[in-house]
């Protein structure tokens, strides 16, 4: 049965002569695998379609394997202006590794796929991309429903004073093992979280240490 889909090229690996097995993370199937044959210099289309960080439309066949086959394609968007900053490259490469990490194959997952190019489009506006890398994790994890960020403790009343396994908890249910937050970093971490414009985190600084701690909740929950 052939179908097609919108995707973004997350991962690509050679395979055998003149293959490579891509891994999509599309608008209406989420993860999916495709394998193109025939790539070469002469296909300079292929190599195209099947560079990380490709949007395009893609054809394929599908068979009783999860591995799907390639039959065309139609670039929509190369995202070469990433390549020109390492920053920006590796930021986008961060994006598309916390989706691979966390998504399922075969689960939809339209909201996640408009974020993330929503967030690719404007990158190459940060000259410090770290808020928007920040603020893509928390969205993720709230959107999996792995984080809840409260002005109180998630078991009781109290205020909120540490953050840990996704919730916000108080000094009395807050584990050993889990992070104090000053108030300014609650701030920054709701802000982060709930924007809903591109302005909105170009203004906000993120501290190294804050930085480390969303990554390790990501760590913690994925």
């Amino acid at each position: 049965m052939s179908e097609k889909d919108e995707g973004i090229v997350l991962k690509s690996i050679d395979y055998k002569d003149q293959q490579k097995i891509i891994t999509l993370f599309t608008l209406n199937r989420g993860l999916i695998s495709l394998i193109v044959k025939g790539i070469n210099r002469k296909r300079t289309h292929l190599l195209t379609l099947t560079s990380p960080l490709t949007q395009a439309e893609y054809h394929f066949l599908i068979r009783r394997s999860d591995l799907y086959t390639f039959q065309d394609g139609s670039p929509l968007n190369t995202h070469h202006q990433l390549r020109e900053n390492l920053e920006h490259l590796q930021t986008a490469v961060s994006f598309a590794e916390a989706l691979l990490s966390s998504q399922f194959p075969g689960k939809p997952a339209p909201a996640l796929y408009q974020l993330l190019l929503i967030y690719l489009k404007h990158l190459p506006s940060f000259s410090d991309p770290t808020p928007l890398k920040a603020s893509f994790l928390l969205k993720l994890m709230k959107h999996d429903g792995h984080l809840s960020i409260t002005p109180h403790c998630s078991h009781c009343d109290a205020l909120r004073t540490h953050f840990s396994v996704g919730e916000s908890l108080c000094r009395t249910h807050a584990p050993a093992y889990a992070m104090r937050l000053s108030e300014e970093e609650w701030i920054t971490l709701t802000a982060l979280s709930e924007a809903r414009s591109i302005p909105q985190i170009q203004g906000l600084k993120l501290e190294p240490e804050l930085m480390q701690k969303i990554e390790r909740f990501f760590k913690e929950r994925i």
